[in-house]
Order: structure tokens, then sequence, then C-alpha cells
């Protein structure tokens, strides 16, 4: 009675609507499964090869990851702005974490000083600064 193209319209042939694959549950787990993603690059530079010159530009990696996957596991559930704010409360906290992880790996190898002067003297406060900025702009933009 009907063609087969009609199944990837957006409704069945009968008028109902198909339902739609993501959800706010979704949206939230695969934003946290990029985060993962992007934490463990952030501290294998940063633990593993003590690289601190280009963490800018490694903190922006996480954000991407998280507004991405944020969008894809809401797949239309959210709008734009909720997707928006699940991304960035995502990206703080999953960065807040990668500094943590840094200090106490310092501490671990013998590092006494306090987590504030820690982050200034290993990567200075502008940088540190700016890895919070610029990781919540580009997940706040990809989740869009």
């Amino acid at each position: 009675a009907h063609s087969p193209a009609d199944r990837f319209r957006r409704g069945t042939p009968d008028g109902t609507s198909v339902p739609a694959g993501g959800s706010p549950t979704r949206a939230v787990a695969m934003g946290i499964v990029g985060a993962i993603i992007g934490v463990v690059i952030f501290l294998i530079l940063a633990i593993g090869y003590t690289y601190t010159a280009g963490l800018v530009v490694v903190a922006v990696f996480p954000g991407r990851f998280i507004g991405l996957f944020v969008r894809a596991g809401a797949a239309g559930s959210l709008a734009s702005p909720a997707r928006a704010l699940v991304s960035i409360v995502i990206f703080l906290v999953a960065q807040s974490t990668a500094l943590l992880v840094t200090w106490l790996a310092a501490g671990s190898e013998g590092g006494v000083l306090p987590l504030g002067d820690y982050l200034e003297q290993a990567y200075g406060t502008p940088i540190v600064a700016l890895e919070f900025m610029l990781g919540t702009l580009l997940a706040s933009w990809s989740a869009r």
C-alpha cells in the first residue's frame, strides 16, 4: 500500500510519529563519555609527557568532544540552550577533575604545593583561566 521510501519519512505510514532516538539521560551519558576521552588525552600529555606549553589547545578537545557527544545523545530531545548548559557543566567538572588528578600525580612524585600554588607554578594563572574559558566556549558552541 506504501512505497518502500515511506519508512524513511518523519512519520510512519499510519500517521504516527517516529520516536526520537535521544533523551536527556542519553545526552548526559554520552557527554560523560566525551569527557572521559578528552580528559584521558589531557592527562596523557600533562602527566605522561609533562607537556604544559600547549595545554590550552589540548583543553579545547574535551570541550569539543563533550559538546558533540551531548548533541548526538540528545538527538532532538533537548533544546539548544539546554544542550549547551549540559555541555558546559560536564566540561567544568571534567576539566577540574583533570587538573586535580594532575596535582595529585605531582604530589605522589614528591610535590608539596597546595593546589592553587601548584597550578600557578606549573601552568600560570592565565593559562588555567584560558583552558576553562576556551573549553567552555567550545563545549557550548559544539552542543548547539
